[in-house]
């Protein structure tokens, strides 16, 4: 890909959201910004919604098909453009995650996101009950306090390398078990939530990611949950059928 950050094609209509997003995208990582940038996150974006415009002209969709970019989408590339070795080859496999492994978590609904936000709440009932309860008495759902994690399967969690590591798991196990790997942190935060009065403040930044940890945990997981629920943490980020 050329290094100059100009497009070969115009703006896409989409192209103000994307930069507004690209902006704010792991802000505070400044590896990130040095070897990523805005820029690279931009044209990534921009590609990611001319491809699904042309396709859905191709096809002949109605006008009324589904926007080719919705929230979250930005952090999701940036791991895919951190990792890989072009930006052609983060390109094609942030769009192979998109469209085959993830797609009902990029539709303007959201529909997979609150799916996996379900799943959180009835995997943390199954596997710690009293967890579960003392965060219920505070009127805390998985919706209220695990939003950014299922959404950007935990690359909103600093840091990135430990992103990383974690996204190897997920990938090679299935990314509906991101669902598991919030339910692992929420573990490892267990002792402090039980005792605190105020638990939504320690749940607003969950500390940083320590795959070491997690991954351990969700292989413990998988071995104990009903085998139903594990078939809709699998199937959840892209079977319609559920």
């Amino acid at each position: 890909m050329p290094s100059t950050t100009r497009s070969s094609r115009d703006s896409s209509p989409l192209h103000e959201k994307i930069r507004n997003d690209a902006f704010r995208t792991l802000a505070t990582d400044q590896d990130f910004l040095d070897k990523v940038g805005e820029e690279k996150l931009i044209r990534c974006l921009e590609a990611f919604v001319w491809r699904r415009l042309d396709l859905d002209r191709a096809l002949g969709a109605a006008e009324s098909a589904p926007v080719p970019y919705v929230q979250g989408q930005n952090v999701l590339a940036a791991p895919f453009l951190y990792a890989m070795p072009s930006q052609l080859e983060a390109f094609a496999c942030f769009t192979t995650f998109i469209e085959d492994q993830v797609p009902r978590y990029v539709r303007p609904t959201l529909v997979g996101v609150h799916d996996g936000l379900q799943l959180v709440d009835l995997c943390l009932q199954a596997l710690d009950s009293e967890l579960f309860q003392h965060l219920l008495s505070f009127n805390l759902k998985a919706e209220i306090y695990a939003f950014p994690s299922v959404l950007t399967f935990c690359a909103a969690t600093p840091p990135l390398p430990e992103v990383l590591a974690l996204w190897d798991f997920v990938l090679a196990w299935g990314s509906g078990l991101n669902v598991l790997c919030v339910v692992a942190q929420l573990h490892g935060m267990r002792t402090e939530l039980l005792q605190s009065k105020t638990p939504m403040k320690l749940l607003r930044n969950f500390p940083p990611l320590r795959t070491r940890e997690i991954i351990p945990l969700v292989v413990q997981f998988v071995g104990v949950i009903p085998a139903t629920l594990y078939d809709a943490i699998v199937r959840h980020p892209w079977d319609d059928t559920l």
